[in-house]
């Protein structure tokens, strides 16, 4: 499994770190070269459920996985 994290003030939003923080995946392959493994799902609690990111995420053909938020 994959993992990142990112650093951010107390007073930043965590919503607008969810982009870069994809980005900042790396996926280790004992090949050489450039790895890359595209993301398939993206598990989240309903904070992070908005158009705008439904919309980043499907241009990355990510699948959103999260609660509706009310």
């Amino acid at each position: 499994m994959p993992l990142s994290n990112r650093t951010t003030p107390a007073n930043g939003s965590k919503r607008d770190q969810v982009i870069p923080l994809i980005d900042s995946v790396k996926f280790k392959t004992n090949k050489p070269g450039r790895p890359r493994k595209p993301l398939k799902v993206l598990a989240a609690d309903k904070g992070y459920d908005s158009k705008d990111k439904h919309a980043l995420l499907g241009r990355r053909d990510i699948r959103p996985q999260w609660p509706k938020g009310v």
